[in-house]
């Protein structure tokens, strides 16, 4: 085997065992907390020794901040990949059905944060707190270009409507034990859809100029029907 060939296969070996402590990490965090796991518990689950962890990250924080930082471009990307046809209305639509299928496949990564902002543990709050602001900055610029266009109401506060639409994503998935009682099986595509519906019925159209609220939800009736016929 030549030397370039087991340097790539090292370089894949490291790789693979540095996705699988990501993946260990995540679980153990979203269940004990950060507090609550030690490396030699992440260590233990992946099957290595510490010395190796150790090797791929000098502490349990810099696997915290990987989670953290890959969390984060992957709600970025949903962010750039939805809000790219120039329809603001129909990438805002996009945008909601695509993160709240994320999170329903990542529910870990929602357990962490949820954890973590409530722990006393100030650097690791902290460290959550320095990556909000880019994807709050990120909603304000799409609701300014909103506005630009007269889609969206000019009095619309971007800070509180990334509050309002974040919270009302998120708190589905932490009440699930809580709503499971009243929705059948929450977590199916049929129930997500249902609530993404329910979201951009309420927040979207309480956001849009009169005018254009009437005009979508005219289209939308008109369309409902048109689907009805067929169907019929």
């Amino acid at each position: 085997m030549k030397i370039h060939q087991k340097v790539n296969k090292v370089k894949l070996k490291g790789k693979r065992t540095r996705e699988k402590i990501l993946k260990a990490a995540t679980h153990l965090f979203a269940k004990y907390g950060f507090a609550g796991t030690s490396m030699d518990d992440i260590a233990d689950m992946v099957g290595i020794k510490k010395a190796s962890l150790y090797h791929h990250f000098p502490s349990k924080h810099d696997i915290y901040n990987e989670l953290i930082n890959q969390t984060l471009k992957k709600i970025i990307e949903i962010f750039r990949l939805s809000f790219s046809s120039g329809d603001i209305i129909k990438d805002a639509r996009n945008f909601v059905k695509q993160i709240m299928f994320f999170i329903r496949e990542n529910e870990e990564y929602v357990k962490i944060l949820m954890r973590e902002l409530l722990d006393e543990n100030v650097p690791i709050r902290k460290l959550a707190q320095e990556h909000v602001p880019q994807i709050l900055s990120f909603g304000s610029q799409i609701l300014e270009e909103g506005k630009k266009q007269g889609v969206f109401k000019r009095d619309v506060d971007p800070i509180q409507l990334s509050i309002t639409l974040t919270g009302a994503i998120i708190i589905y998935f932490i009440f699930r034990p809580l709503i499971e009682p009243f929705i059948k099986k929450p977590m199916s595509s049929k129930a997500i859809y249902e609530r993404i519906s329910h979201i951009i019925s309420v927040i979207l159209y309480g956001i849009l100029e009169h005018n254009k609220a009437e005009s979508d939800k005219s289209k939308s009736h008109t369309n409902k029907k048109s689907k009805d016929k067929k169907a019929g």
